[in-house]
């Protein structure tokens, strides 16, 4: 079986990588507490939003009415699985990218063009943090509550600037690791 992050043809009987593996046993404490907190957060807002969705399905069908606020949360809970979703994929390096000069590129400078990418998108992330803190904080004045459980609209969409800060983490992270593969000599275990 061939890694999809690194490339590398590993037995199928294993279940990780063992390559990529023993990078991930080296990346740090925090690092895999944080990646195994977004694993459960999306498994359990997946979950919940499934439940919601199909709880009005059903009280709509069956009793002519809904959980009032419900497609308020599922909304919310879309915008914090798709945040904690790009978190993972900036975990792995295996998100969206264009990469039309890298097919062009020797092979020589990709590890280059790997860290300019992380800086690019670590100085975009950061941005993002800043101007979502400011939405945030205008949401936070208008005191908005959603009808579901009566709760603030700005508790819902703390998301926005807590999933652009980790993803400017992220990307910090792997502009790291690919400066540490440049200084070594070797090649990062990140997908293209």
């Amino acid at each position: 079986m061939q890694c999809l992050k690194c490339g590398n043809e590993f037995d199928p009987d294993l279940y990780d990588c063992p390559v990529c593996s023993e990078v991930k046993k080296h990346s740090g404490m925090v690092n895999r507490v944080v990646s195994a907190v977004e694993d459960i957060l999306i498994v359990l807002f997946l979950g919940v939003m499934v439940i919601m969705v199909l709880l009005q399905i059903i009280m709509r069908n069956m009793y002519q009415t809904g959980i009032m606020g419900g497609d308020d949360l599922v909304r919310h809970l879309v915008l914090w699985i798709a945040f904690f979703g790009a978190g993972v994929a900036t975990r792995s390096n295996a998100h969206v990218r264009m990469d039309a000069l890298t097919n062009f590129m020797p092979q020589r400078y990709l590890k280059y063009s790997e860290v300019a990418v992380s800086l690019f998108s670590f100085i975009i992330s950061a941005i993002l943090v800043y101007a979502s803190v400011q939405f945030l904080y205008i949401e936070y004045q208008s005191q908005g509550h959603s009808p579901f459980l009566n709760l603030p609209l700005w508790l819902m969409q703390s998301i926005l600037p807590v999933g652009y800060l980790l993803l400017a983490c992220r990307f910090a992270h792997n502009g790291v690791l690919s400066i540490r593969e440049i200084v070594r000599g070797g090649s990062a275990c990140l997908p293209r």
